[in-house]
């Protein structure tokens, strides 16, 4: 006997959810975000304070940096891996599935948290190099994830590019 074959997700769930409701979804998720990045960032301070070297500045940054690289990165991945949804993805009806359409294992979300920094990597490094004044840098943010949004509009799925490098791919859920 032939072994079975997992069948491939009908037609209908390979277009992604329309991207006014995509980008609805991205400002809440950054809502969240931003709430998990100031903890992060409290938390390192806190225990900088409590290790009592407060007069080593210089490395603060760098520490507060990689501590909300990680713990975002690490929402990212719990939340997509086996089936799960952020609160935004579950208000919006939007779950994130392998290209295959199957559910994410951790090593998939783990890479789909990490290409997401693509969304605002680009303008980081150019906020770097230029030292815009701060309305300048929310519009080079603003410009940047706009920008990679609009790409979705170049393919006919309608996928981020993220997604595409990943494997994955947003779909509609059925309230």
């Amino acid at each position: 006997m032939a072994p079975a074959v997992a069948a491939a997700p009908p037609p209908s769930i390979l277009i992604a959810p329309p991207l006014r409701r995509r980008l609805a979804c991205l400002i809440y998720e950054g809502l969240i975000l931003l709430g998990i990045a100031l903890f992060a960032a409290a938390l390192v301070v806190f225990v900088i304070h409590l290790l009592g070297i407060e007069h080593k500045a210089h490395l603060l940054r760098p520490v507060m940096q990689w501590a909300e690289f990680t713990v975002l990165t690490a929402y990212g991945t719990w939340f997509w891996s086996a089936g799960r949804q952020t609160l935004p993805m579950k208000t919006w009806r939007i779950r994130v599935i392998t290209s295959e359409g199957t559910a994410l294992s951790v090593g998939r979300a783990l890479w789909r948290a990490l290409l997401c920094w693509l969304w605002i990597l680009p303008a980081l490094a150019l906020t770097a190099a230029l030292h815009p004044s701060p309305r300048n840098m929310g519009l080079l943010l603003s410009g940047g994830v706009l920008l990679w949004a609009a790409t979705s509009l170049l393919r006919k799925d309608r996928q981020y590019l993220h997604d595409v490098l990943a494997g994955t791919r947003l779909i509609s859920v059925s309230p």
